[in-house]
Order: structure tokens, then sequence, then C-alpha cells
């Protein structure tokens, strides 16, 4: 659903230099919510504000980034727009 409406948004507010985009971050170790040392999935605070600058950085509207595919792609040392997902809705008509 959040997916859905970033993608409406973004095209309701492009012509209007706006860019709408979603992260998605996780599980996020926290002091008020640990997570167990060395469970798989788990985000640190640091990785979700990576995520939130790359998508501010990507100049890019109509998109999702999830926080372990941009750890991935820079552990391969890859450009981290490899990492952005476009959110493909269909337009609808009756």
């Amino acid at each position: 659903a959040l997916e859905g409406f970033t993608a409406s948004l973004a095209e309701e507010l492009k012509d209007q230099n706006i860019s709408v985009n979603s992260f998605s971050p996780g599980m996020v170790n926290t002091r008020s919510f640990p997570k167990p040392p060395g469970r798989n999935g788990v985000r640190t605070a640091g990785s979700v504000r990576d995520g939130l600058f790359a998508l501010l950085e990507s100049e890019v509207t109509g998109h999702y980034l999830h926080a372990d595919e941009l750890d991935d792609v820079r552990e391969k040392g890859l450009k981290d727009h490899l990492a952005l997902k476009p959110i493909n809705e269909r337009v609808f008509s009756v």
C-alpha cells in the first residue's frame, strides 16, 4: 500500500519538482528496541541514515529503497543508484 501511495504522489507532484520515494529500513537495532547480536537482516542507525541520504541525493521520484539492498550494493563496491527500484504502478482505467 505504501509503495502504491508513493507512486501516486510521485506522479502527481513530478511537474512541481517534488520527489516522492519510500524507504524500508527493515529491523533496526536501537536502545529502545534491541535486537539479538549477529541476527541476519538487522540494520544499524547508520545504515538507515545512509539509505535516507542515498534517496535524497538520487534526484529520482517514484522509487523505493530497501536498506539491506543498499548494504549489498555497497559491499560489492557498486553505485548506490543500483539499489533504487522504480515503482511501476499501472495506470488505472475502467
